[in-house]
């Protein structure tokens, strides 16, 4: 999968595609399913696969205060999308011109720069300056335009609909099991280890340190999860926050991996949330973080021995 950066004017695909448009904040199983059928119907006429999204998620830009928080940052945007089979993957730049673009504006570039010749998006989506352009316009315009629409219907698990809206609070709840059920795969986060301050390594729990952004739902506390490095899938536990027990200003991956030893700074690793433990808290002292800590890994591998994961 080729991955393009830029204002949404700069951007241009020389061959013809098939392209998907969404935030698809969190890749769920309704924007899989969008996705997906940009793909077949990519190969059913001999276009290539894309999916045009942006850098940011747009309500961000337009309502700074209440902005939503991310399920997935850009890199696992990208790592979901492409497990997809798509072969383009556009990230615009959503800015002020972007937002004052108006629909018709828009459709043209989506036609003449970026080659669609086949759009496939939700029943809900909108574009162009105040969300004016949505399904029926792209429909209206289809014919004028010559390009083939698909519109996906809303897509429900069980008998509850899925949206980023309720994965997300889902999240931000440490309902963290629910959440996957709706995203259609563990929840993750992928980084690169970095030194933190030793105090881990010191009170006999080492872990891999990897800095998070701070728009991310996670609730902060403790979680069950698996970590990926290079080939490998480890059981082991994770910590998300601020390290409040030991002031931190950045917003912290501290995963401890039960059985491992080897040095990896600087590597790239994956973990995957499977339960939620606990909230953050600041413990009085060193000696009571470390009961806390001891207890949370039993916990943990008890889980583990109840559930089976593949290494």
């Amino acid at each position: 999968m080729k991955i393009f950066k830029g204002n949404f004017e700069s951007l241009k695909l020389s061959e013809e595609v098939c392209i998907a448009l969404g935030t698809f904040d969190g890749v769920h199983r309704g924007h899989q399913a969008i996705i997906r059928e940009a793909v077949e119907t990519a190969k059913e006429k001999n276009l290539k696969s894309a999916v045009l999204t942006f850098d940011i998620h747009p309500r961000s830009l337009l309502y700074k205060v209440n902005a939503p928080k991310l399920i997935t940052d850009n890199q696992s945007k990208s790592k979901i999308i492409e497990t997809l089979g798509v072969d383009y993957l556009l990230f615009v730049k959503f800015d002020e011109s972007l937002r004052n673009l108006d629909d018709l504006t828009f459709l043209e570039g989506l036609v003449k720069r970026l080659n669609a010749k086949a759009i496939v998006c939700g029943y809900n989506y909108t574009f162009g300056k105040g969300g004016r352009g949505n399904s029926d316009l792209l429909n209206h315009y289809s014919d004028l335009f010559h390009f083939d629409l698909k519109v996906v219907d809303r897509v429900s698990f069980g008998s509850e609909k899925i949206s980023s809206t309720v994965i997300r609070e889902k999240i931000s709840q440490g309902n963290i099991k629910e959440a996957n059920r709706l995203l259609g795969y563990n929840l993750f986060c992928i980084g690169e280890v970095v030194k933190g301050k030793g105090l881990a390594h010191t009170i006999g729990f080492p872990t891999a340190n990897v800095i998070i952004e701070d728009n991310l739902c996670f609730k902060n506390g403790v979680y069950i999860t698996l970590t990926h490095i290079d080939n490998s899938i480890y059981p082991s536990i994770t910590n998300v926050g601020y390290t409040p027990t030991v002031e931190s200003k950045y917003r912290v991956m501290e995963t401890n991996i039960f059985d491992f030893s080897n040095n990896i700074y600087g590597k790239n690793i994956k973990v995957e949330f499977l339960e939620f433990l606990r909230g953050e808290t600041k413990f009085p002292s060193v000696e009571d973080l470390i009961k806390r800590v001891n207890i949370d890994i039993k916990d943990s591998k008890e889980y583990f021995k109840n559930n089976i994961y593949n290494n």
